[in-house]
């Protein structure tokens, strides 16, 4: 097959199109695809958000092919895999996390980070708070746009804010980010070794608010498994999701199964320890199954590239 040229017309810092794995752009060499610097010399152009496409549509007219591609929930929002423009003249194809062939399955991108042995618990620490603690940014907060499917509002942005502000009121959640109004983050905690100081911060409470920003199918980043990995059970969102393809029932809590924020906190402050331990405990074996699987890491990234691999090669021929 003949090499299919893409030319990059937005930045794909940690993607495999900047070969964040070591060995993607190997991968799409292998498939006779390769990267240039010269719009004018490509077959495809890409970029992770429409609005950098759009400049080269009427100097392109029918002459280029394009692609949004992109692994991140806010920068493109199309549901749809195809669009048409001027008259079907100018048809863009779409690769994010609402057409299910970025993430192919829960754990296309965090696989690699699911890397360590977890001994079960038998009690609690005596230094983790009993309270929920909250890292995430502001992001507009309760004024966060939605993002309507099929009727319902996916994003989650504005619903943890919710939970995140109600929590706080009653020093029941302590939060730590930026952007937040004055009086409810602890500390803008992405400041210096962001890794470390998560690491540090969640090793002292027993609970984590870590919703994803939004819902979607197979739509899974590093915050759960942040979350258990330092001993701190999740209080995720799972409706929506297929997050109990890998989690069974009764592991993290599941927020969708309450009504409101007072719910949640009565829950947790009527949780016995027995009933921590054995949820906690359950999401150790997961992680553990996982980060056991040698071959894991390097399946999950190979299905994820032929899936892009696939629809370039499509995109070039169509």
């Amino acid at each position: 097959m003949k090499t299919i040229k893409i030319f990059k017309a937005s930045s794909f810092s940690y993607t495999p199109f900047n070969n964040y794995i070591q060995g993607d752009i190997d991968f799409l060499l292998t498939n006779n695809i390769i990267l240039v610097d010269d719009v004018n010399d490509s077959d495809i152009i890409i970029s992770q958000n429409y609005k950098h496409l759009k400049k080269y549509f009427w100097r392109f007219l029918q002459k280029k092919k394009f692609l949004v591609w992109t692994h991140e929930p806010r920068f493109d929002t199309s549901f749809k895999v195809l669009k048409k423009k001027y008259f079907g003249l100018v048809k863009i194809h779409f690769m994010n996390v609402y057409t299910r062939d970025v993430f192919v399955s829960n754990l296309s991108f965090i696989v690699e980070l699911i890397d360590k042995r977890l001994e079960p618990i038998s009690d609690i620490k005596s230094n983790k708070n009993k309270k929920v603690v909250g890292l995430m940014s502001y992001y507009g907060g309760s004024k966060a746009p939605k993002l309507m499917k099929d009727g319902v509002n996916i994003d989650l942005i504005a619903l943890r804010t919710q939970i995140a502000i109600e929590g706080s009121k009653s020093s029941l959640i302590d939060v730590y980010g930026r952007g937040w109004p004055e009086g409810i983050s602890k500390e803008d905690s992405r400041e210096g070794d962001w890794s470390l100081r998560k690491k540090t911060v969640l090793d002292s409470y027993q609970y984590n608010l870590c919703f994803e920003n939004t819902i979607a199918f197979n739509y899974m980043t590093e915050k759960i498994w942040n979350s258990i990995e330092n001993y701190c059970l999740p209080i995720y969102y799972g409706k929506g999701s297929n997050v109990y393809e890998i989690f069974p029932k009764n592991s993290f809590i599941d927020y969708s199964n309450f009504r409101e924020p007072k719910e949640l906190f009565d829950f947790i402050k009527q949780m016995p320890e027995k009933e921590y331990i054995e949820r906690i405990n359950k999401c150790i074996e997961i992680y553990n199954s996982i980060s056991s699987d040698k071959d894991i890491a390097k399946r999950e990234r190979i299905a994820m590239l032929n899936k892009t691999v696939e629809k370039l090669k499509y995109i070039f021929i169509s």
